[in-house]
């Protein structure tokens, strides 16, 4: 019976993921379950995976990259939830990282904004940090080739990396002034660069 539950919650993720059922479906199949789910498998990934998903408030959010990390845990025991989506998860490495570079720990504001132009799978990755305003951290991201045209970032709420990009949120703790690139392969180089507190920072549209 565990098995036969098992691979029906992982055909739930592929339909999912696919397109063919919404996150109801989802909720709807826990509520049903997990009644005595723990009677019916004692395997803990597996009990843990529909109590997830029958409380969506209590617990993360049902959306296509969380499936894709509930059925990578099912799959390989891997359990990256936390790291993109819990923030405080990535408070410790902040501090380090500022640590290991001499800089002052600087935390951002979630709810505020940064800019982006950042490509999927796409490296290496680029950020830099002017002098906090109006509600924008003063980080900006990108991949490629810097362009000065005005449309060239986008604002987003810093909190959307925790989904999109949580890696990068560990650097996010420098203080203004600094820049960082890293890559997929581990590579990665921080530098205080003076320049940056001087001059406007690029625009957002």
């Amino acid at each position: 019976m565990s098995n036969e539950i098992k691979i029906t919650v992982l055909k739930l993720c592929d339909q999912f993921l696919n397109g063919d059922i919404d996150k109801r479906t989802i909720q709807s199949f826990a509520e049903n379950l997990i009644i005595d789910i723990d009677d019916q498998t004692d395997d803990e990934i597996l009990i843990d995976t529909i109590y997830e998903w029958e409380d969506e408030e209590l617990n993360y959010s049902i959306t296509k990259r969380n499936i894709q990390l509930w059925k990578l845990r099912l799959e390989t025991g891997e359990d990256n939830l936390a790291l993109y989506n819990n923030w405080n998860v990535h408070i410790e490495s902040q501090k380090l990282i500022c640590q290991k570079y001499k800089s002052k720990w600087s935390p951002v504001n979630r709810k505020w904004t940064i800019g982006t132009n950042i490509v999927e799978n796409e490296f290496p990755i680029n950020g830099m940090r002017h002098p906090k305003c109006k509600g924008n951290e003063g980080w900006y991201l990108w991949t490629g080739e810097l362009q000065e045209n005005d449309d060239f970032f986008k604002p987003i709420c810093v909190e959307h990396l925790l989904q999109s990009n949580p890696t990068i949120i560990k650097f996010l703790g420098l203080q203004e002034g600094f820049r960082f690139l890293i890559d997929n392969e581990g590579f990665e180089d921080v530098w205080f660069d003076e320049q940056l507190l001087g001059i406007d920072p690029p625009p957002t549209t």
